[in-house]
């Protein structure tokens, strides 16, 4: 009889030179972790392409597995009452945006002149809005709290929270011992690296992870699509993307961590609105949970993220594949290797430390100017 935890299970449907396809095999190792699986590990075996496989499982079968994955995905389960009430909440607060905007666009057409009647005007009338709109902002993250199904999503929509909030966040989730969520809201941001937001003054908020390519942009936003993601979990649609080729049917809801969804009419022979943005759910949902490996720090030159480099004004995602099993934590400490931050990577010193393979994706902006864009990774690039 075989130890109760040798058995092994290939990943056929992801792919390690996808950076989607990467992300999400790191993603299920962590969820199978949280799930009870305590020691699962990853690999990775060379076929047709590098291919994911799970070590230490107590099981060998593929409909458990996928069973197990996806009650670790679900969270835990929101009540009605508290989903009806963050929508009443959010619809309010988004009604007091609009009225901030539409002043500022008002005072904006009466063309005042002079500078003091301007600052006059914004003081008198923006300014009593914007103290309405922060407070029901503060009523939405209330609210919120209760109606998403993992405490890191409580941020908001997207990753734009204050300084003071981020630090409020960290200190909820270490006395609630939510070991978790800490990890994740390091993997979003920190505290040290602030950027302008929208309004005058600006908002100060929290500088996002590289991993955010969706802010707002077809009504899509980071943490919001994670939270709409978490109600699609269901086993069949687990087994199609662990076990199965990738079909590209499911519709929005979409990280753009795939470059095959990096569409432009240079592109294609269509135009791009009119094929839709098509995507794999799952695999968008189980790379969102690698985020755990992927810590944030501030550093000299700004924020800085676990496997990303500044290569030629590029920012740029580095990934290796490795052949011997590792454990999240090990998991996490390759991809911290300063070896991988190098232009030109040392075969031998990663070969000693068994790695085989290692890619690199860009990631791009389209148009590359304008308030209005999209983020997406560039096709990935073999070095090693």
């Amino acid at each position: 009889m075989s130890a109760p935890n040798s058995n092994s299970i290939e990943l056929p449907g992801l792919d390690g030179t996808n950076p989607l396809g990467f992300l999400a095999a790191l993603g299920t190792l962590v969820v199978a972790r949280k799930a009870g699986e305590s020691a699962a590990c990853l690999r990775w075996a060379r076929a047709r392409t590098w291919t994911p496989v799970l070590d230490g499982l107590t099981t060998n079968s593929t409909p458990d597995l996928c069973e197990l994955i996806a009650k670790g995905l679900r969270g835990k389960e929101i009540a009605p009452d508290a989903e009806e009430k963050r929508r009443t909440v959010e619809t309010a607060h988004a009604q007091a945006r609009t009225a901030v905007k539409n002043e500022r666009e008002k005072i904006r057409r009466e063309q005042i002149k002079k500078k003091e009647d301007r600052e006059k005007a914004i003081e008198q009338r923006v300014r009593p809005l914007e103290t309405i709109a922060d407070a029901k902002r503060g009523e939405w993250l209330v609210a919120l709290k209760d109606a998403v199904p993992r405490p890191e999503l409580a941020l908001g929509a997207r990753i734009d929270c204050t300084a003071a909030e981020y630090r409020d966040h960290a200190a909820e989730f270490a006395k609630g011992g939510e070991r978790e969520a800490i990890q994740y809201l390091a993997a979003f941001g920190s505290d040290a690296c602030l950027e302008d937001g929208k309004g005058e003054p600006p908002r100060r908020k929290i500088e996002a992870t590289p991993f955010c390519f969706i802010r707002g942009s077809g009504n899509q936003n980071f943490l919001d699509t994670v939270r709409k993601l978490l109600s699609e979990v269901t086993d069949e649609r687990l087994i199609q993307t662990l076990f199965e080729p990738w079909r590209y049917r499911d519709e929005g809801l979409s990280m753009r961590w795939d470059p095959g969804e990096d569409k432009r009419y240079a592109l294609t022979d269509i135009k791009p609105a009119d094929e839709g943005a098509l995507t794999v759910w799952m695999a968008n949902l189980l790379a969102y949970r690698s985020l755990a490996l992927f810590s944030c720090a501030p550093t000299r030159r700004g924020l800085g993220t676990t496997a990303w480099v500044d290569v030629e004004d590029d920012r740029v995602f580095t990934w290796p594949l490795w052949e011997f099993a590792a454990a999240p934590d090990t998991s996490r400490t390759v991809l911290q290797l300063r070896e991988l931050r190098k232009a030109r990577l040392d075969r031998a010193a990663l070969a000693a430390r068994g790695i085989a393979a290692v890619f690199r994706a860009r990631r791009i902006r389209f148009p590359p100017t304008g308030a209005s864009y999209k983020l997406n990774f560039s096709p990935a690039r073999g070095l090693l």
